[in-house]
């Protein structure tokens, strides 16, 4: 190990096999909130004729990703279903697609019927209207109603604006999906800032060596925020007194809308460096073959802004 560590002291410098992989490793992660809520009245409840719309007030989501409507008929079959979604007003600008659903619907009985829209995005804040078509069936489709109004929910005379003042019943769903867990720092991991303090960039090495009867592991983090150096830092792999690189992640947006990993790397032994933008889940990896000495590295499309 000595004469490794020896070796690897002298050494700096070119020719290397350096792989550099972008890819969405940390997953983004989705929760599907209820935004809007009026509960059915029931199978013996209040029904109207799916012929009128219905819309919801001060919308307070970024998405559709599912609504929930109860249905019954005056004819027990089968029945195909359509349900458009627009923005504003009834010939507003149609939030995702028309979606279409082929039922079994009976007389005196609701049936709870989820359309999945994917997640088409609006305004937050706005009112998005609801309308039904009816492609085939032996009679009749209602909605359930409930004759207590369900604050900012309205069912229309017809396809008008019109409120009859009754509410429809119905369920609404946003997806809310957020980013990765921000980075923790720990002995192994560097938490680099892109603006003060966010700590967006989480960066961990690993090294591997035949050489010193060889070795492997984590490599050490050692921060430099008590410099003011919060965009870089420096790992270690056999000693804490010897470091092997150093790193740092550059805002390089308004030029090229990517952000920068340039890293200096004093050593000829294997490696691997994973910068995760903990924002995005993006990841930038970039490796150095064993007994290679390694070059320093100057990506300038590292990772996607913002």
């Amino acid at each position: 190990m000595d004469g490794a560590l020896r070796l690897d002291r002298r050494l700096l410098a070119p020719a290397l096999a350096m792989a550099i992989l972008l890819a969405a490793v940390a997953p983004m992660q989705a929760g599907v909130t209820t935004v809007f809520s009026c509960p059915s009245s029931g199978d013996n409840g209040n029904h109207d004729s799916i012929f009128n719309d219905f819309f919801v007030q001060n919308l307070h989501a970024t998405n559709i990703h599912t609504v929930l409507i109860y249905y019954t008929t005056d004819t027990d079959g089968m029945y195909s279903l359509t349900l458009t979604a627009h923005d504003g007003s009834p010939t507003g600008p149609q939030i995702g697609a028309t979606l279409s659903k082929t039922l079994t619907l009976a007389n005196g009985t609701d049936t709870a019927v989820t359309w999945t829209f994917a997640d088409p995005a609006f305004t937050s804040g706005d009112t998005v209207f609801f309308s039904h078509g009816l492609v085939s069936g032996p009679g009749g489709v209602n909605f359930n109603l409930q004759t207590d109004v369900c604050a900012g929910d309205e069912e229309t005379v017809g396809t008008s604006t019109t409120p009859n003042g009754i509410s429809v019943a119905t369920t609404i769903t946003d997806n809310v999906t957020t980013g990765p867990p921000g980075c923790v720092a720990n002995g192994q991991t560097l938490c680099i800032d892109d603006l003060p303090g966010d700590k967006r960039f989480q960066i961990t090495t690993t090294f591997a060596t035949s050489q010193g009867g060889g070795s492997s592991g984590n490599g050490g983090a050692i921060p430099l925020a008590s410099l003011g150096i919060t965009e870089g830092g420096i790992f270690w792999f056999f000693s804490p007194t010897n470091p092997e690189m150093l790193i740092k992640v550059i805002n390089g947006c308004p030029v090229n809308n990517r952000f920068w990993v340039f890293y200096s790397a004093g050593t000829n032994v294997g490696f691997k460096v994973n910068v995760t933008d903990t924002k995005t889940g993006h990841q930038a990896t970039y490796s150095n073959i064993d007994l290679t000495p390694a070059p320093p590295e100057q990506d300038t499309s590292a990772l996607t802004c913002p």
